[in-house]
């Protein structure tokens, strides 16, 4: 699951519209809208807040669930 993914679940989750959470983060809903359309990402300062309303960590919310296969020697 992307970022991208994992904040719309989490806003939707939550029953905030994209207004409602602007206002909350004290952005702009086009904000809002461009990270979940995936055109930009939100900041360093932003990630901590929505990590924040949402009770979730910034790491949960960069870390996609990608399988790599690793090998050592």
């Amino acid at each position: 699951m992307t970022l991208v993914e994992k904040f719309t679940a989490l806003r939707k989750r939550q029953g905030l519209s994209q207004e409602d959470l602007a206002e909350k983060l004290s952005v702009s809903r086009q904000a809002i809208s461009r990270w979940e359309s995936d055109s930009t990402l939100p900041d360093a300062e932003n990630l901590l807040e929505i990590s924040k309303l949402f009770a979730v960590t910034v790491v949960y919310l960069i870390n996609n669930a990608m399988k790599t296969t690793k090998t050592f020697p």
